[in-house]
């Protein structure tokens, strides 16, 4: 029955699966041969959850802004309701939908470069999102040349746990000159030049080993290699420095695409005066349409105002350097003292192409062979007594497993009593008793005394009775105590095996993941620990309750025929003769079938993750075929598992013909037992035992992963208000990622004051190489940062934040008092009251005025639920950039005095972000805080900026003085800034 009813429930499940909606629409097309796309009043939004009326796992759907009228909205009607009833094309699905887009009318047309750019939240990437199909239509119509190629880069971009070049090729036939263009064009060529092995080096799941900025590259790389038609781009701009993003935008968008279609979202907003056309959205419409200078012209319009507030946001923060430069320049004398800053000759002597941005540089330094991921070991010894014995210890320890053998046996006794007992009660007949006869002598009857034949006579019968039904009570209660203490033996077991593993797992430090496939992780926390709490247990309470019968078994027939001995140890000998030869193969096979079910969860994870891309290119197919090749080659193993089981079932049953011929009836009918449980029993053995794989499986994790640091130090825990002051002091500093891999960060040297403001970018070198094009250097900004919180572990030198050395007190201590907001944001599944105070610190209050500081208090309001309302997995139902400013908040609310941004708003708007550094600057004003940034302007008014190249300090000073040195690199890339700037002004 339970059997029956976990397939039923997997039939439900899998019913949901093949029965859901598909994720397009009905695609027309184009009337107008010049256009590759063309939308008609759209209305497009997200699936809605529903009430199911079976029993059916609700999924996560992303839950957008409800529908509401806009002012945006066409102005040929009133309201968007009576739009929506005029409309000729009839909704596509009953199913609700909640809508993100509204009243969208847009042409794109072939050839062309058409910008689109709006506040958070406004509608960008879900218009993106729209033209490849992935949203619900509503009603309107979308029309789209099918006869193009369509490629995306995704605004977090999707990596393949595959080597670079195969990232980038994506399958497409390798053209090594194509492929150098384009590598060059997307400013990869450095990175790549870096490595032991190349664009082969192997890059780890979602680009773990890759920046934020190298990921994106590569994501751009592989939509240009494509050589698709269509490319739409969504903010690939974001995660790059900005002289790489005008290096990209020059060389590749305005390049290599040039004479492609370019649907290009940013929030660069100095890019869109060379665009084709510009769309403007807010609040989910199209707010306003056209070129650069038409809609520079719209008095008070949106573009206008976007546009002034980005340039007005650069001016201010350069004209209050250029006050205090000009005083700085009086002081300066002419030679400048070593202390002040440290510069590098103008003269680069490098000559290749390479890259600045922000992330963690981890891609250059991959071991010599560029491989990465660990290949899971099958193992080649079998389940040793430490194996069941930490199987044994997490069920309750020797004590409970010897009372759960000892029940075993007293059940099974119990069971075998009633046999002995009828003998015995049989044996004694009448009792002895005589009973009045009557004899027919000599013609007449004669009454005479004989003993009775009938038991019924026996003057003990209800002694016998009373012991008969007693033993039948005492084995229904004995049966009942031995199956609830097995079943919560078991239950604790793997309860207590999982909690083991999920802290070791938690516990592990980042280079584990680095090089751990999830395939690998997920396996042991899906297949194994559900081989654990289900197939485990029945077939070790079978194996023991087979040990328990047999056992009793003998003893009986060895009472009755003590020469049963004999026949026992030669049927022994040949058992355990077939039980070691089935044994080691079965136990690779379970083996090899474990570690093939890895590789096909990785997979899976991977192709749910890139969806959204697979599908743009159309790669359904090649996803497909690769995910029945890793489930054959699965399948394969279990089914020679499977058949190696019932080869050997088959060879035991065949020795049931050895049946000994016993005097007693009694021995006989438990010998034709015996000879089926003997070989019954091995096979439980055999199968048992390569159960048990799972178990070692997870104990190995549980005994062999290096660990953290302890989180708490007792005799070392800092004061609770450490640190009061938030200074800072880095040692001769030195990084690596794991052993025998080179430094990224070498001999750091830094003072930092409390509350100083410090940016942190990468080094520019403006040389010209032959090839007449800027060189760039690729840095590893992050890795301070993971040293700060002890991510990485120092390999020379010390930290130390007033007063303490980070290295001397638990992580946890360390880590609770230090706040970051990272480049990817992250937002857990539950709700928005739950992303900003999990552990129910604050008040509502509090949480309403960090989400009001933070710019998104509006945002919040608008759902359903407000604080409580829902937040799905990796918080897919809110924008990067509202991702963005809800961790802000969350760090707000922490007040810590210490707090690092990662590129905290590359995914905001200028306008917004404005807003965002003056709460910086207010909210922060008493912390010390550390931030990594792409946009210059917005670290250009801190205290100090440190300039790292090479995993080295450049330049350590005040913007000030390092503008007035003419070779600070920190002017030269202030410099290419101002340059676009200035372009892009002419060309207003």
């Amino acid at each position: 029955m339970m059997f029956v009813a976990e397939g039923y429930h997997a039939c439900l499940r899998v019913k949901e699966l093949l029965t859901a909606d598909g994720h397009s629409f009905k695609v027309l097309a184009v009337q107008d041969p010049q256009n590759i796309i063309e939308i008609c009043n759209g209305y497009f939004g997200w699936a809605a959850e529903k009430e199911d009326e079976t029993l059916k796992t609700k999924k996560a759907v992303k839950s957008r802004k409800p529908f509401k009228k806009s002012k945006y909205s066409s102005k040929n009607s009133t309201k968007e309701e009576e739009q929506l009833l005029n409309y000729e094309d009839e909704p596509e699905s009953d199913d609700p939908v909640q809508l993100t887009l509204h009243n969208i009318c847009l042409t794109v047309k072939e050839g062309s470069l058409l910008g689109i750019c709006g506040s958070v939240g406004s509608g960008k990437t879900s218009i993106i999102q729209a033209m490849l199909g992935m949203m619900k239509k509503e009603v309107g119509t979308f029309a789209m040349n099918q006869s193009k190629k369509v490629a995306y880069v995704a605004q977090q971009a999707w990596i393949m746990n595959a080597t670079a070049q195969e990232n980038i090729t994506f399958g497409q036939p390798f053209q090594q000159e194509w492929y150098d263009e384009v590598v060059e064009a997307c400013a990869l060529l450095s990175d790549f030049k870096q490595l032991s092995a190349g664009d082969k080096t192997e890059i780890g799941e979602r680009g773990i080993n890759l920046s934020g900025g190298q990921k994106q590259r590569i994501s751009l790389a592989r939509a240009v290699y494509s050589n698709s038609d269509l490319i739409l781009l969504d903010d690939p701009l974001s995660a790059v420095d900005a002289h790489v993003g005008q290096h990209i935008f020059t060389h590749c968008i305005k390049g290599l695409l040039k004479e492609k279609t370019v649907v290009f979202v940013t929030h660069q907003l100095q890019f869109l005066t060379e665009c084709d056309k510009i769309l403007v959205l807010k609040d989910g419409c199209i707010a306003e349409e056209g070129t650069h200078a038409i809609l520079m012209d719209i008095s008070n319009g949106e573009y206008a105002t976007l546009i002034k507030s980005f340039y007005s946001d650069q001016a201010s923060g350069e004209s209050e350097l250029d006050t205090e430069l000009s005083e700085s320049k009086l002081e300066e004398e002419p030679t400048k003292k070593h202390d002040e800053a440290v510069f590098v000759d103008k003269e680069s002597k490098e000559d290749v192409f390479k890259a600045t941005d922000s992330g963690k540089n981890k891609l250059a330094i991959q071991s010599v062979a560029g491989k990465l991921t660990k290949k899971e070991d099958s193992g080649k010894d079998r389940v040793n007594m430490d194996t069941y014995m930490s199987y044994i210890q997490a069920s309750g320890g020797i004590f409970v497993f010897l009372a759960v053998a000892l029940l075993i046996l007293i059940c099974y006794s119990l069971q075998a009593f009633p046999n002995y007992w009828l003998a015995v009660w049989l044996g004694a007949g009448s009792g002895g008793i005589t009973v009045n006869a009557t004899q027919t002598v000599n013609g007449s009857e004669v009454v005479v005394l004989e003993i009775s034949t009938s038991i019924l006579d026996n003057p003990r019968l209800g002694f016998y009775q009373l012991i008969y039904c007693s033993n039948l009570l005492a084995v229904v209660a004995f049966f009942l105590i031995k199956s609830q203490c097995y079943v919560r033996a078991a239950m604790r077991a793997s309860s207590n095996m999982h909690d083991q593993l999920f802290k070791k797992l938690l516990a592990s430090p980042m280079k584990f993941f680095d090089v751990t496939p999830c395939g690998q992780i997920l396996n042991r926390f899906s297949s194994d620990l559900d081989e654990m709490d289900s197939m485990l247990p029945y077939q070790s309470e079978q194996l023991m309750n087979n040990g328990g019968i047999f056992l009793v078994t003998t003893a009986v027939i060895m009472s009755v025929f003590p020469l049963f001995i004999v026949v026992m140890v030669a049927a022994a000998a040949i058992f355990i003769v077939f039980y070691k030869i089935g044994q080691k193969g079965i136990q690779s096979l379970k083996r090899i079938e474990n570690v093939t079910r890895s590789p096909l969860f990785s997979h899976i994870s991977a192709t749910v993750q890139g969806l959204d891309t697979i599908r743009a290119y159309k790669k359904e197919v090649n996803f497909h075929h690769q995910f029945n090749r890793l489930q054959d080659s699965n399948n394969m193993a279990l089914f020679l598992y499977d058949s190696a089981l019932r080869w050997t079932g088959g060879i035991l049953d065949a020795m049931i013909i050895m049946v000994v011929a016993c005097s007693s009836a009694m021995a006989l009918t438990n010998t034709l037992i015996m000879t089926e449980l003997f070989q019954f029993t091995v096979r439980l053995v055999i199968e048992t035992e390569a159960k048990f794989s799972c178990v070692q499986r997870i104990q190995n994790y549980i005994n062999n992963l290096e660990s953290e640091p302890p989180a708490i130090i007792a005799e070392r825990r800092p004061h609770k208000d450490w640190p009061r002051k938030g200074a800072i002091q880095f040692n001769n500093v030195d990084v690596r990622y794991r052993e025998h891999l080179p430094l990224v960060l070498q001999n750091i040297s830094l003072n930092i004051k409390s509350h100083e403001k410090i940016g942190i970018v990468g080094r520019l070198a403006l040389v010209n190489n032959r090839h007449n094009k800027t060189n760039f250097v690729v840095q590893s900004k992050s890795s301070m940062t993971m040293a700060l919180f002890r991510i990485l572990e120092l390999s020379g030198g010390n930290i130390i934040i007033d007063g303490i050395d980070i290295s001397t007190i638990g992580l946890e201590d360390l880590r609770s008092r230090l706040s970051i907001i990272p480049q990817d944001p992250v937002l857990f599944v539950g709700t928005i009251r739950y992303n900003l105070d999990p552990f129910d610190k604050y008040s509502d209050e509090d949480l309403w005025y960090a989400l009001s500081k933070c710019h998104v208090k509006d945002t919040i309001e608008s759902l359903e639920g407000k604080l409580d309302a829902n937040v799905v997995e990796n918080g897919e139902n809110f924008s990067v950039g509202e991702r963005q400013l809800l961790c802000m908040a969350r760090a707000l609310l922490r007040n810590s005095k210490i707090l690092v941004l990662d590129e905290a708003t590359a995914a905001i708007d200028t306008e917004t972000d404005v807003l965002i550094q003056e709460t910086i600057r207010d909210s922060f004003a008493d912390c010390t805080m550390l931030t990594i940034a792409h946009r210059l302007n917005t670290v250009a008014t801190y205290d100090k900026i440190l300039v790292l190249d090479k995993g080295q300090v450049v330049e350590f000073n005040t913007p000030q003085k390092l503008l007035a040195n003419e070779h600070s690199l920190f002017a030269q890339m202030m410099a290419v800034q101002e340059s676009q700037k200035n372009s892009a002004m002419e060309s207003k």
